[in-house]
């Protein structure tokens, strides 16, 4: 579970160990490492908002406020 937040309400997400993949390499978002943070996160982050489709772009400062639940603004 991971907690994000919606329209400033904390929101808990579910997440499972499934992800989506080409070949043996996740087919969005990975690290180097191959820590696994990165799509876990990420797994969460679409599952919030729906689809892996929907969380295509975006500001850093709407991701600030999903993972942080403060109000942020971009210069």
């Amino acid at each position: 579970m991971m907690r994000l937040f919606l329209n400033g309400q904390e929101t808990p997400v579910i997440v499972d160990d499934f992800f989506p993949c080409n070949g043996d390499k996740p087919a969005f978002a990975s690290c180097r490492d191959g820590e696994l943070w990165v799509s876990l996160l990420e797994k969460a982050w679409a599952k919030l908002h729906g689809t892996y489709a929907r969380i295509e772009g975006g500001l850093p400062c709407f991701a600030v406020n999903h993972l942080m639940g403060v109000p942020s603004e971009s210069f």
